[in-house]
């Protein structure tokens, strides 16, 4: 019988993960995702929270499909799963030249043969340089079929455009972190004011209401600095991630008003209508 089986250990509801893995059961993954968290963590505490998300992730894919225990999907995964990749370097920044690399490329010609779909997870994803990620750029304008790719960012750099451009960011909470538990009922308003850094921006959006979702004041912020919108879309979902408010179907809605903004971004349409979307998720 196939079954889900989530780590019940937190009493916080992963709504994030109940959404990917949703998506993953009807299969209707998008091809790229990027995997960050916030607050002022080291990079390696970073790397850890995300792969252990990642890992999560897939484990539970391999016991969904298979019937497995966790532990004996844990043990599969890592001694290797031919449906899933693991690209990582222990150099300052990814080389074409890499082994990796060159794995990396040989595994997206094969469709997947046990798994709805096949994963390539890159490590500490920031470390990809512009050379690399133009030699990805055919990757990324025309996804292999069946082949999903997560990117962990494990800091507060910014993504190189060629991938931004083109991934769901999805953010990933700690559970052990201290006010977690504090912050499950926490309103968006509140949430705001503690969270955001931008003055300008977290006065504005600690006042939207059903009525006001405070469009052309967003406009007009994001102008002054596009990188405000990417911001949104991270406390929007770090939000979410956070409160027991959301379902996990309230969560996908998030993913797809993402993924929309995503998409639409490079062709400098209308913000005001991606924000909505976004919005009217958190009011």
């Amino acid at each position: 019988m196939k079954r889900l089986l989530m780590d019940n250990s937190s009493k916080v509801k992963d709504i994030p993960f109940e959404a990917l893995f949703a998506r993953y059961k009807e299969q209707k993954l998008a091809h790229f995702y990027t995997l960050h968290t916030g607050g002022h963590r080291e990079v390696s505490s970073k790397d850890e929270i995300l792969q252990e998300w990642a890992n999560k992730f897939l484990i539970n894919i391999l016991c969904y499909e298979n019937g497995w225990e966790p532990a004996h999907a844990k043990e599969v995964l890592e001694r290797g799963h031919e449906d899933i990749l693991f690209v990582s370097t222990d150099q300052k920044s990814y080389k074409v030249s890499d082994d990796s690399i060159e794995e990396f490329f040989n595994f997206i010609r094969f469709k997947p043969s046990k798994l709805k779909y096949s994963f390539t997870i890159f490590k500490q994803s920031q470390k990809i340089t512009q050379i690399l990620a133009n030699k990805l750029l055919k990757t990324l304008e025309e996804p292999p079929e069946g082949h999903i790719f997560v990117f962990i960012k494990s800091n507060d750099e910014k993504t190189l455009a060629t991938i931004d451009s083109r991934t769901i960011k999805i953010n990933i909470v700690s559970h052990d972190h201290s006010s977690i538990e504090r912050r499950t009922n926490m309103s968006f308003s509140d949430f705001i004011t503690e969270e955001c850094e931008d003055e300008a921006l977290a006065k504005t959006l600690s006042t939207i209401r059903p009525n006001n979702l405070q469009l052309d004041e967003l406009r007009d912020l994001i102008k002054e600095e596009p990188s405000r919108e990417a911001n949104i879309h991270h406390l929007v979902a770090s939000h979410m991630n956070q409160s027991n408010n959301y379902s996990f179907d309230d969560a996908q809605s998030c993913l797809d008003a993402t993924k929309a903004s995503t998409f639409e971004i490079p062709f400098n349409g209308s913000s005001k209508s991606r924000l909505a979307r976004l919005l009217q998720l958190v009011i």
